[in-house]
């Protein structure tokens, strides 16, 4: 054996991210409510941080960010016994010692005081991603994905439908859905609840042959209890059917166990769309509630006063850098919010104006490079977020779809292209009603929207649609 020293040139990329990037990414990504959740939150902790008066005006928060080395403001002389109160913060402060590495830097206290997300819900997931040291493609894919389950934890319109609109590429979004299933649900990310109980069985320890042929080719008998003619069809006794409903019976029907909303819940818009006397859209942030957060006009008085005191002055100076990015991250929120809701209405001026069939095709990546953020930015900056339009409040989310392209040239969104099977449906004959089959070849003739036949199974279920023989009137 031998043993020598050696000196290697490695070169790699590293995903490095700032307390200041993380903050500002989980700002991003909060809704109105939670914002102000966020806001009190803050000021309660911060005393550097205070909330402004209805008074306050832009020119004064714009004074409100200046850098540590600026003058004070020449208002009213702090007060000795409110700054005597200041030293006691010093004593609760976490105090590390004089033992620091080099590697510590300002504002790593306040990432590490965060509690840890639970690992069912969105965040959990992706912070054990981050844990296990995933690749930043995979966890970038997974937050988009978690962005576009439903409530259920379902993807209604499965991963090519998401890669279409994303512009990610498809397998990169299976890996990340894969690594997901194994951190959260084995079924997170079904199209429906047959593909849901597919995926559990897949995870028996002892899997039941009966059972996976009653999902496969007796699902709409199961859900219509009609267990004789699945006896009758597989050839086999009552008792076995029975026996392979208990272990369906044992399965999850939603992969994501999240409590039902109250059915008096208001809806908080994030943004209103409105329609001014020109014709124009304009759009606005709703920041009714929110209140004005500045740092305190004395916060600089305090740290000329503490200079004396190292320990007392560096934990002061923390906490008004804290403040600032604080303050910075809500500002670049707006912008961002306010950019991308933009750059949507811009998109979908035809929607807002006729309705639902004239949503056009629309991918986040267009306004990705439109707006000159990454994808992600834009999937965090929707997540959750609603708009009061002239359609009525809508997610964010469901102003992106993919869509067919038609013969005409141009393409249809896939909202377009379910509202024209609606009044296709609604317009036929009740005691001869269309196929699937025949749907396709009135889109295709009269519309000049090529879609394939499962494309409009698909379709017509998510509407809520039955076969043509349960719509079929006796």
């Amino acid at each position: 054996m031998r043993l020598e020293y050696t000196q290697d040139l490695k070169l790699e990329q590293r995903l490095q991210q700032s307390p200041q990037m993380i903050q500002a990414m989980q700002i991003l990504q909060l809704t109105t409510p939670e914002l102000l959740d966020r806001i009190e939150a803050e000021l309660e902790e911060n005393p550097f941080l205070e909330a402004a008066g209805a008074e306050a005006g832009e020119e004064e928060g714009d004074a409100l960010r200046k850098t540590e080395t600026a003058e004070p403001e020449a208002t009213e002389a702090a007060d000795p016994e409110e700054f005597a109160s200041y030293e006691g913060l010093l004593e609760a402060a976490p105090w590390r010692g004089a033992a620091r590495g080099a590697s510590d830097e300002s504002g790593y206290d306040a990432v590490q005081e965060l509690q840890a997300p639970e690992l069912e819900s969105a965040e959990g997931a992706l912070a054990e991603l981050r844990v296990r040291e995933a690749p930043a493609e995979v966890v970038r894919n997974a937050e988009l994905i978690l962005a576009f389950l439903d409530e259920r934890g379902f993807l209604p319109d499965g991963l090519e439908e998401l890669a279409e609109i994303s512009g990610t590429p498809l397998p990169a979004l299976e890996e990340a859905l894969r690594q997901l299933r194994a951190l959260v649900h084995p079924a997170l990310g079904a199209r429906n609840l047959r593909e849901c109980f597919l995926l559990q069985w897949e995870k028996l320890p002892e899997p039941e042959p009966l059972a996976r042929r009653i999902l496969e080719a007796h699902f709409d008998d199961l859900l219509a209890n009609r267990l004789p003619q699945i006896a009758k069809a597989e050839s086999v006794p009552m008792a076995d059917v029975r026996h392979a409903i208990e272990v369906l019976a044992l399965f999850d029907s939603r992969p994501v166990r999240a409590a039902a909303p109250a059915a008096s819940q208001a809806l908080y818009p994030d943004v209103v769309v409105e329609e001014d006397a020109d014709g124009r859209f304009e759009v606005r942030l709703v920041r009714d509630g929110l209140p004005e957060v500045r740092l305190t006009r004395k916060a600089h008085e305090i740290l000329e006063h503490a200079k004396d005191d190292p320990r007392l002055h560096e934990f002061l100076v923390r906490k008004i850098e804290r403040a600032r990015w604080f303050l910075d991250a809500i500002q670049q929120r707006r912008e961002t919010l306010m950019k991308i809701s933009r750059a949507i209405v811009a998109r979908q001026e035809d929607f807002l104006r006729w309705g639902p069939e004239r949503l056009r095709t629309l991918r986040m990546q267009e306004i990705a490079e439109e707006v000159g953020v990454h994808i992600s930015t834009v999937s965090r900056a929707i997540r959750g977020k609603s708009a009061q339009t002239p359609q009525g409040i809508l997610p964010l989310k469901a102003l992106f779809t993919g869509g067919q392209r038609s013969a005409r040239g141009g393409s249809k969104s896939r909202v377009a292209i379910q509202e024209r099977l609606r009044e296709i449906v609604a317009a036929e004959d009740s005691a001869h009603p269309l196929s699937d089959e025949e749907i396709v070849r009135i889109l295709r003739e009269r519309d000049g929207t090529r879609v394939a036949r499962r494309t409009v199974t698909k379709y017509r279920i998510a509407l809520g649609i039955p076969s043509s023989p349960l719509r079929r009137a006796y």
